[in-house]
């Protein structure tokens, strides 16, 4: 899975954010190289260590690097000082780069998922569009002058196109600086509206993020929700002498969005 640029915060970033590490998230433990002869000195580990990971143990002795052996890849190879004796036992720990057929390698596919939709949710409850981008968007007439587009800030004469029931409008006026579109009568009851235009607060996600580090730090805690509940849960509960408490949204993250909503800006 590739993640999408409209999303907020990349993988790294959530990773980060969850304690994972990005570069590797495998780790081995005690494992069996092989058994000295007094003689080989060239091995072959399952996997290629990270650098900086690798711990070499002859016979439970922990071994030191470049005295004892180097490694490239999986290949490791004991040096004069360090080649061991008839029967004594090689084990390594080390961590290592998940792959494609891997249990990490799918939880980042996951994570990725959950890093849009956390965008989305944030979006969704401030009105906004965070990374500029098209939209495409249906509205259901209602006998009134005014529409209101669903996401802003929209970008000044960035409206490329509005359809009533597959017919081309060209005449109206607009406010975009507040995300408005005025029908010179009314917009027809129970027609169709299909309005094409551009928003977003940057042209990029990097761009996004010093703009709005609140909204960055809101996705993050609903990514980081998302990925510890990852079953259902109760929205909100009432108790007794303390009032009502909503589960459907972090409320860090609430309090992060709050001042960001477009309709109390």
């Amino acid at each position: 899975m590739t993640l999408l640029p409209t999303a907020l915060v990349d993988l790294v970033q959530a990773k980060n954010y969850l304690r994972l590490d990005h570069a590797a998230s495998l780790k081995v433990d005690a494992e069996y190289v092989g058994l000295g002869d007094g003689t080989i000195v060239a091995f072959t580990l399952d996997h290629a260590p990270l650098e900086g990971t690798l711990k070499v143990y002859v016979d439970s002795i922990l071994k030191t690097e470049t005295t004892h052996y180097t490694y490239s890849g999986t290949a490791l190879t004991f040096t004069a000082a360090g080649k061991p004796a008839n029967e004594e036992g090689i084990t390594a720990s080390y961590d290592y780069t998940a792959t494609e057929d891997t249990f990490e390698a799918y939880d980042d596919d996951l994570l990725e998922t959950l890093i849009e939709a956390a965008t989305k949710k944030a979006e969704d409850y401030t009105e906004r569009a965070f990374v500029q981008r098209e939209i495409t968007e249906t509205h259901i007439g209602d006998n009134k002058q005014v529409l209101k587009l669903y996401k802003q800030p929209v970008v000044a004469d960035s409206i490329s196109s509005i359809t009533i029931g597959g017919d081309a409008l060209t005449t109206y006026s607009q406010r975009l600086s507040i995300g408005r579109i005025y029908h010179l009568v009314v917009w027809p009851g129970d027609y169709e509206i299909v309005v094409v235009y551009t928003a977003g607060s940057a042209e990029t996600r990097a761009a996004v993020q010093a703009l709005l580090p609140d909204a960055v730090a809101a996705v993050l805690l609903i990514v980081a929700d998302l990925f510890e509940n990852r079953g259902d849960k109760i929205d909100s509960i009432n108790i007794s002498g303390l009032g009502s408490t909503s589960y459907k949204m972090p409320s860090r993250a609430l309090e992060l969005l709050n001042p960001l909503r477009m309709d109390v800006l």
